[in-house]
């Protein structure tokens, strides 16, 4: 047979092969954590009674957990398969950090001297509960993304787990907005910001023990 007959041989029939649907699929995995983490929080913790009128600053600090989960996304994207750089994408995350920074220290200085404390703490007596509820409420979306990075095999799975760690407490922090009574830029700059690394810190810990084929 000749090499044109050949290749002609084997090109006949053959059909377009299937897009990949992965990221159709991360999607929905993130949407369902949200769901499922959303749920958690109105059945557990319920929601702040003045929701309604304290709408903006809800919507603001779930926009920042949404913002900084869209940092971590592509550094999560990136680890789902061997060999693949990560550059800009950690830049972009601590870029991200520092921008919080500043923005905590612009906002304790537009404070007075005596409330500075209660606007970075959030209020007189409280504590930041968030960096302990938050990475709690994460565990569902931390789970479902586990299940779905490991179709990938990651070999890097300790950074694999701390990605998905991270991720998971921006979709956590997002639904955690609905309840956290505090709407201090400092307080979510600082303790949303230290709970997504908690997060990171578990994942790095816990989750590259699931993610190991």
């Amino acid at each position: 047979m000749k090499t044109d007959d050949l290749i002609n041989a084997l090109s006949r029939g053959v059909e377009p092969t299937e897009r990949p649907r992965w990221r159709m699929n991360l999607a929905i995995t993130l949407i369902v954590g949200l769901i499922v983490t959303a749920v958690l929080v109105a059945i557990g913790l319920g929601v702040r009674p003045d929701i309604g009128a304290a709408r903006m600053p809800v919507m603001m600090k779930a926009m920042f957990s949404a913002l900084a989960a869209a940092v971590i996304l592509p550094i999560a994207v990136q680890l789902m398969k061997p060999g693949r750089p990560l550059g800009w994408r950690l830049v972009a995350v601590v870029i991200f950090v520092g921008v919080c920074a500043l923005a905590t220290s612009v906002a304790l200085m537009g404070e007075m001297p005596e409330e500075r404390w209660q606007a970075w703490m959030g209020g007189e007596g409280r504590a930041p509960w968030c960096v302990v509820l938050i990475p709690i409420l994460a565990a569902p979306t931390a789970a479902l993304l586990t299940w779905f990075m490991r179709a990938f095999t990651p070999t890097r799975i300790t950074l694999t787990g701390a990605a998905i760690g991270a991720l998971s407490g921006g979709v956590s922090a997002m639904a955690y907005a609905m309840y956290c009574p505090t709407d201090s830029v400092a307080f979510v700059t600082t303790w949303y910001t230290l709970a997504i690394a908690v997060c990171a810190a578990l994942g790095a810990l816990v989750g590259s023990k699931f993610l190991r084929w």
